[in-house]
């Protein structure tokens, strides 16, 4: 696929260069990004430093800091620090060389980690390693002329490979294997006579991982018997350092193994396995030997020097660093939310066998389209169930497809002429696709488990178990054959992090057998959802999708690859689908249908003329509230009416007897608040079908934002429910998750290219996203780029990463800290605490969180009635049912205790420091609906009042989405969306819970209807 690469490093390889950028022949020469904001900048102040790490001369001349992701050059005894690298360069784990003249670091600039050496006034920069495997955890010889590293280098890109050591000569050449094996070595330091290589070793467990490092190692640099240092029986070991002696430093993270959204209980540096600190907080960095006798390390946010053996003999180096920022400017949003236009949501379209129509879902509906002709609707759901992935049967002449009409997603029949509609499989099966002879269905279970099942006795086999767990393999596709399914799932390239490549899985049906091919070495294809692979009538190609254009895979009868993939479109691509019989492909390019015959003539549009417009409910209410908290920062009001006319609110005056020409809802006895916002979720419509929407309304919540999904899922389901098709919150829509050449979840897009980029970002536009946001491999420059991108929309964009995020000019944070590409990142430390470098990202107000505080789920076990709700037991699906009970069968424990604590007083300290906080809940990761009560239940337990932690769920998220002109208050003019509490959380918070009603654009939604409409409605003929 070498036509699409962009640039190429100096070494032949591209991976320096991911995004199509070359690295600026200075450290401080500007990207491209802060050139085009140089006219809106601030300046961020650190003086403490809650990630990062420090590295001295041991003649103490020379004193460099890494302070979120920048390296500093500190004055010895504190002060003004100077600035040596840019933030795109993400350098971390800075190490002097032993005369105390250059640097070596690790820098994430292009899109991978490799090593980099640059005098330590920042001059002479250079890139030391390159290549498609990441490079991480340096140390310099004692000499000056080697490094060490840690790296997966001569693995194989489909297969993975483990963490191992390797050196390289300082000015760069050939890296030369120390060490691998079964397990990941990583932090390596050397020995002070250079023969041998000290690193923490994580061993491979029978379920995939690692036991998180348990050992330190001592390797022979040459080979030879390798000697385990120390060992301990839990926890992870981390970061050693040796001093000239031979004393060895390291730290030690304990209470981290009993949930992974946990931070560690504690966090120690011992020096010969004695413990050293004093109830100090240190980040998760190498301390740097100064002498035997005296170390310099990071703790409770400050730069330290520890004199061992003397209690008490510990001095702070102060320091002042000063980081230049954009400001991010975004352009208006369009006047009005949700306005009425042309359906964008085409959503898994598939070519009929003889090339004539595609069947397609769009507003909650099955559409069949001739191709010369327009569409006609042949199933419309009710609209409390989803209808959803439509394939053509073998002969043309019926549709198989999915809805949860029945409780949970599962596959049906439906014949468009006749409108003869009947089950096919039994509950919990998606993606049909029905063998070339349809004797058979290849299909996924909720789980993501591939079947194979016979049409005429109903009996299924297992074929294959995903390989990842974030996200479900892509839909199934046969070979001619019918001997053969394909389908896209996700390795893993290490056991130390969950990212790989979305590649293709070839299974024998005959045999069970397998195999495993990419398009071309390293590529990734776009997505799981989205990408493909299809098989082409004739057997000899697979369709696929990669830096988002469609490419040709030429393959055997069997799947193998025969050649090099061949790109057949420069414009984005979405679904590629054949028609069986005429060799036609069918894909979307940024909302439009696009048909390639097999003459060489171009793709042309198929037209869709169907439109969406918002809900407009005729009737004028009077909701008499008995109290009104209106959202604006005041206090509530008592006996209130709230006058709407179609979807808007006309007034909020006193309450009157008589309302002539409204109709009255009762909430007298009620508390009326803003209808309540989740700002991070993401519509997992597969399996939960409209569960996932109707629990979130029938908790209160009336707008969701989309943090990541399928770009034509998000905005089919985005369509469908602002016209009333669907019920549920009204969504903001967010395409995939933008990310580098690695990806974890079926819903990252992958790239390394900058074409590819470009493309993903053109489609999102295309379709008029609500939000932008890019993932944990995108570089800084593909961030910047995302969001200059959301910017030209009107609206947001976010990442993970506060660091470098902030600098490339995004928005916000999705998580106070989650999944990272450090190991551990910027923003808290170890144990959950933040400093003040990290407070400074957010103080200004300009640069946001959303909070999703996944330590709230204990609260469950505080309240276990939560768990019998009908809106759990009925209207959850069964896997979050169980969730629900287990966590209200047993009361918090003390470490989910003091978790929770711990992330709270964070959110208290920003809070306090001027930052812009919203609540979200990652839902469907938790609990749907009721983890943002249990989230908003924490932040009241825990210093915020009722009405602070209600902002967060209401007026806040509404600025921050840009749409406060229609949202997040109750007054003239705003849309009339209303949560009714049967209780006053002003006085019992938890009553916030007990939503008996919610109004939704003016529309009235009874908590006792929807339980009641789960199974009852029926999915009829149009």
């Amino acid at each position: 696929m070498a036509t699409d690469q962009g640039r190429v490093s100096r070494r032949g390889l591209l991976w320096a260069s991911a995004a199509g950028l070359t690295a600026a022949a200075s450290p401080m020469a500007p990207p491209a990004r802060a050139a085009a904001t140089a006219m809106d900048r601030q300046t961020l102040r650190y003086r403490e430093m809650t990630g990062g790490s420090v590295t001295s001369s041991r003649d103490g001349s020379v004193l460099i800091a890494e302070v979120q992701g920048v390296l500093w050059r500190v004055p010895p005894e504190g002060g003004e620090a100077v600035r040596i690298t840019d933030w795109d360069l993400e350098a971390t784990r800075p190490a002097l060389s032993p005369d105390g003249r250059r640097l070596a670091v690790g820098g994430y600039r292009g899109g991978g980690f490799h090593l980099w050496t640059l005098r330590t006034d920042g001059s002479a920069l250079r890139q030391v390693t390159d290549g498609p495997w990441d490079d991480r955890g340096l140390a310099w010889s004692p000499d000056g002329s080697r490094l060490v590293f840690a790296s997966e280098r001569g693995g194989d890109a489909v297969t993975g490979a483990s963490f191992g050591l390797w050196t390289v000569a300082a000015d760069g050449g050939s890296a030369v294997r120390l060490t691998g094996g079964p397990y990941e070595d990583i932090d390596p330091v050397w020995w002070p006579d250079g023969r041998s290589v000290v690193c923490v070793r994580a061993a491979h467990t029978p379920d995939g991982g690692t036991d998180g490092g348990l050992a330190l190692v001592r390797v022979p640099a040459d080979g030879g018997r390798e000697q385990v240092l120390r060992e301990v029986t839990e926890g992870r070991l981390l970061c050693p350092s040796v001093s000239p002696s031979g004393r060895i430093a390291h730290l030690h993270l304990t209470g981290t193994t009993a949930s992974p959204s946990l931070p560690a209980a504690r966090a120690a540096l011992l020096v010969d396995g004695r413990v050293v600190t004093e109830d100090e907080d240190p980040a998760a960095a190498p301390p740097c030997w100064l002498d035997d006798d005296r170390l310099l390390y990071v703790a409770d946010g400050r730069i330290r020097v520890r004199t061992l053996g003397t209690p008490g003999a510990v001095r702070d180096i102060p320091f002042t660093a000063r980081m230049p920022v954009p400001r991010p400017r975004r352009r208006p949003r369009p006047p009005s939310l949700e306005a009425a236009g042309p359906v964008r949501g085409i959503h898994l379209p598939a070519l009929a066998p003889d090339g004539g129509s595609v069947a397609f879902a769009a507003l909650n509906a099955l559409w069949v389209l001739p191709v010369d002709g327009t569409p006609r609707k042949v199933l419309q759901a009710a609209a409390v169930h989803h209808v959803q992935m439509p394939a053509w049967a073998p002969d043309g002449r019926s549709l198989l497809y999915c809805t949860d009409r029945d409780g949970l997603t599962a596959v049906r029949r439906l014949r468009p002429d006749s409108g003869h509609d009947e089950p096919v499989t039994g509950p919990g099966r998606l993606y049909p696709a029905p063998s070339p002879d349809g004797t058979r269905l290849a299909c996924q279970d909720t789980s993501g488990n591939v079947l194979l099942r016979d049409l005429a006795t109903g009996a299924e086999r297992l074929l294959a178990r995903p390989l990842a767990a974030a996200g479900p393999p892509g839909a199934p596709t046969w070979s001619p054959d019918g001997r053969y399914v394909a389908f896209c799932d996700r390795n893993r390239l290490n056991r130390r992090f969950r990212e790989g490549y979305h590649l293709i899985r070839v299974l024998d049906t005959r045999t069970g057998t397998e195999k495993r091919h990419l398009p071309a070495a390293h590529q990734s294809l776009s997505d799981r959802a989205a990408a493909g692979p299809v098989w082409s009538p004739d057997g000899r190609w697979m369709a696929l999708v990669a830096e988002s254009a469609l490419w040709l895979l030429p393959v055997a009868g069997d799947g193998t690859p025969t050649g090099p993939a061949r790109r057949i479109t420069d414009e984005p691509a979405d679904h590629p689908t054949w028609a069986r019989e005429t060799n036609t492909l069918l894909y979307l390019s940024s909302g439009r249908l696009r048909l390639l015959d097999p003459a060489p003539s171009g793709p042309r549009t198929l037209p869709v003329p169907l439109a969406h417009r918002p809900v407009r409910p005729r009737q004028r209410l009077r909701v008499h509230a008995g109290q009104l908290w209106d959202g604006t920062g005041t206090a509530p009001r008592q006996d209130v009416d709230i006058l709407t006319e179609g979807r808007r609110i006309t007034a909020v005056e006193p309450h009157r007897p008589r309302r002539p020409g409204h109709h009255t809802v009762d909430a007298s006895g009620h508390t009326v608040l803003p209808g309540l916002f989740d700002s991070h979720t993401h519509p997992y419509s597969a399996t939960y079908g409209a569960r996932h929407s109707l629990t979130a309304l029938a908790y209160g919540i009336t707008t969701t934002a989309c943090l990541g999904a399928s770009l034509y899922e998000a905005i089919r389901l985005r369509e469908s429910l602002a016209s009333g098709h669907s019920t549920g919150p009204r969504l903001l829509a967010c395409a995939e998750l933008v990310d580098g050449a690695r990806t974890a979840y079926a819903m990252g897009r992958a790239h390394r290219t900058g074409a590819g980029v470009r493309r993903t970002l053109e489609r999102a536009t295309a379709l008029r996203v609500d939000f932008v946001k890019t993932y944990v491999r995108a570089s800084g420059r593909v961030m910047a780029q995302a969001a200059e991108a959301a910017h030209r929309l009107g609206v947001p964009s976010g990442s993970h990463l506060c660091a470098p995020g902030r600098a490339a000019g995004q928005d916000l944070t999705t998580h106070l800290q989650a999944t990272q590409r450090l190991p551990y990142g910027h923003a808290t430390t170890p144990t959950g605490h933040i400093h003040q470098d990290l407070v400074q990202q957010y103080a200004d107000g300009r640069f946001a969180l959303i909070m999703t505080p996944f330590t709230a789920q204990s609260l469950l076990g505080a309240d276990p009635a939560l768990a019998d709700d009908p809106r759990v037991l009925t209207l959850m699906p069964p896997w979050d049912v169980a969730v629900v009970r287990e966590r209200a069968r047993t009361a918090p424990t003390d470490e989910q205790r003091r978790a929770l604590a711990t992330e709270m007083a964070a959110y208290r300290r920003l809070a306090a420091g001027g930052a812009v906080l919203a609540v979200g809940t990652d839902a469907p990761l938790v609990p749907a609906g009721l983890s943002l009560h249990l989230a908003l239940r924490a932040l009241h337990a825990h210093g915020f009042t009722p009405a602070q932690a209600l902002q967060c769920a209401t007026a806040v998220p509404a600025r921050l989405f840009g749409v406060e002109r229609d949202l997040g208050t109750v007054e003239p003019g705003k849309i009339a969306d209303l949560t009714v509490v049967d209780g006053d959380p002003f006085t019992d918070f938890a009553s916030l819970a007990r939503t008996p009603l919610v109004l939704r654009d003016g529309v009235a939604h009874y908590q006792s209807d929807l339980v009641d409409a789960v199974g009852s409605a029926v999915t009829t003929p149009a």
